[in-house]
């Protein structure tokens, strides 16, 4: 049985040791323990793509086998040089990095959106919904107020993260890679669509204020905590009209701000910067931060479990069954 992707420690016949306990936390959270874990994700949600006729080569490695080794290299902001130095460690064989930076192009994104799911092991009361702008290299010219200038093309980073307070966990529920021109309550109706009654709170900023947003969260029963904006309400019997009446601001000050920490990490990290040239590649190593976070979060969790069997000798079977979900027995480590 595994605990969220990681492996379930089995019953010991006697005590391990401190340093015995040690060693298994950092063999648990190891790269190669996080490639299986991609790996065994990928097959769950099968191939991504498949080769376009009989002719030609066959491919070196399997869809799977590239989705997952990709995926884990961009979460640490590697390149397809680096990808092809470090091939051997997680494949069979080694690969030249045009091969890889080829099979990376091909992955839908949509792919990667569902691959974020697997890390969500519980539902959440809180959800929050934000965006931020992922910068490229690119500068294309652009005539503002009369005088021609170069800006740097950007594309938008749409999310929604749930929040336990308790845990002071946040994790990634549903994703989104745009154009710059698209609006973020319309980014956030595309995720909202897509979850499955998720009967919670929501909050977000005056952007989200708008009349689409709060219709799909009537339908969705989300309890909508948007900041008014100064536009004022022409349609006084509208769910926008009701939600802006139960507004509460103390409420909005102390959960709102959570979701900066994702955008603060991968800015601390140097990933929200993306050196792609093409429309499909800047959308994947958008989408690739929120897988990265959602798997850092798990390797947190777990880490938390192991630092409390490292001071107590166990761990409650509630902290674990909140954190992974339930199951018979519990584990000894």
């Amino acid at each position: 049985m595994c605990l969220g992707g990681w492996e379930e420690p089995t019953m010991p016949k006697h005590k391990k040791r401190y340093w015995q306990k040690y060693d298994m936390l950092y063999k648990n959270c190891s790269k190669k323990r996080l490639f299986k874990q991609l790996k065994a994700s990928c097959e769950n949600l099968g191939c991504p793509y498949e080769k376009k006729g009989n002719r030609g080569r066959s491919l070196k490695f399997s869809p799977i086998e590239y989705a997952a080794f990709i995926s884990l290299q961009k979460m640490f902001g590697h390149k397809s040089r680096e990808m092809e130095l470090e091939a051997d460690l997680f494949l069979s064989d080694k690969a030249d990095h045009s091969t890889f930076a080829r099979n990376y192009k091909r992955i839908p994104t949509e792919y990667i959106e569902k691959l974020i799911i697997p890390f969500v092991k519980k539902k959440y009361c809180l959800l929050i919904a934000d965006s931020t702008a992922m910068s490229t290299k690119i500068r294309v010219e652009r005539i503002k107020a009369g005088t021609r200038n170069k800006q740097k093309l950007t594309n938008k980073f749409h999310i929604l993260v749930g929040y336990d307070p308790e845990d002071h966990e946040v994790m990634i529920l549903g994703v989104k890679a745009t154009d710059n021109h698209t609006s973020d309550s319309k980014g956030a109706c595309m995720i909202l669509n897509k979850l499955e009654n998720p009967f919670a709170y929501f909050f977000g900023d005056s952007a989200y204020h708008t009349y689409e947003l709060h219709n799909i969260g009537k339908e969705k029963k989300l309890i909508v905590m948007t900041k008014p904006d100064k536009k004022g309400i022409r349609k006084k019997m509208s769910a926008k009209a009701i939600n802006t009446k139960k507004f509460n601001e103390r409420l909005y000050k102390e959960i709102r701000g959570i979701v900066e920490t994702v955008f603060g990490g991968l800015t601390n990290a140097g990933l929200i910067t993306t050196f792609a040239k093409t429309t499909k590649a800047i959308q994947l190593d958008t989408l690739m931060l929120a897988l990265r976070h959602n798997l850092m979060t798990s390797i947190r969790l777990y880490k938390l479990i192991m630092r409390q069997t490292l001071k107590y000798g166990t761990v409650k079977l509630s902290v674990l069954a909140k954190l992974f979900g339930p199951f018979n027995r519990l584990p000894t480590f």
